[in-house]
């Protein structure tokens, strides 16, 4: 009797298995023939959503503070003595107050990053001024979206909202913007180039 009950247990888990390996095979069939262009703009409309929500997880922490001892690694020594050998110091005092403002400057990363992303989303909407504006679209809601986000701050113990905070979400979201404006401009020269070689 006891290896009967084996036996079933063993085919039932065979069964699952079996279950699973289909269940596993049908969505890598379903990712192959996902028709990733077709579906781009509810993509980065979803990134864009998900990535808002992280950044308010993060403003939701009491304590986000990097530890000091993360930058203590030989070859940040090693590239300071490079760039002083070379009278590069304008470059260590932008580190040294990189180092001295971290949260400022995890602000412009995070918000670049959220700049990137609201940039794509409009670029990608069927809505033409959206398109052709894009740029400065996200600027707008990257800083509503900051406005918020401090706001939001100020009711985390041990958070404060800030001006500054803002200011280098701001600047986050407008570099990001500047980035996609030069890119843009180098692909009209390229296309314009290649249209006068013709």
């Amino acid at each position: 009797m006891p290896s009967l009950l084996k036996n079933k247990y063993v085919a039932y888990a065979a069964l699952y298995l079996l279950y699973l390996v289909q269940a596993i095979l049908e969505l890598v069939s379903r990712i192959q023939h996902f028709d990733y262009e077709k579906n781009k703009k509810k993509i980065l409309i979803i990134l864009t959503v998900l990535y808002a929500f992280f950044i308010f997880y993060l403003s939701s922490q009491s304590d986000l503070a990097i530890p000091a001892s993360a930058f203590k690694i030989p070859i940040a020594y090693e590239i300071a003595d490079f760039l002083e050998s070379h009278g590069l110091f304008f470059i260590l005092e932008i580190a040294d107050y990189a180092h001295q403002h971290m949260d400022k400057v995890a602000h412009m990363f995070l918000y670049f990053g959220l700049g990137v992303l609201l940039h794509l989303t409009f670029r990608s909407s069927d809505n033409v001024i959206l398109r052709k504006y894009a740029a400065i679209f996200a600027v707008i809601l990257g800083v509503i979206y900051g406005i918020t986000d401090e706001y939001h701050q100020s009711f985390v113990p041990g958070r404060s909202s800030s001006v500054h905070d803002l200011l280098a979400d701001g600047i986050g979201v407008t570099i990001a913007q500047i980035l996609f404006v030069i890119l843009l401009v180098i692909n009209l020269r390229k296309k314009k180039g290649e249209v006068d070689r013709e």
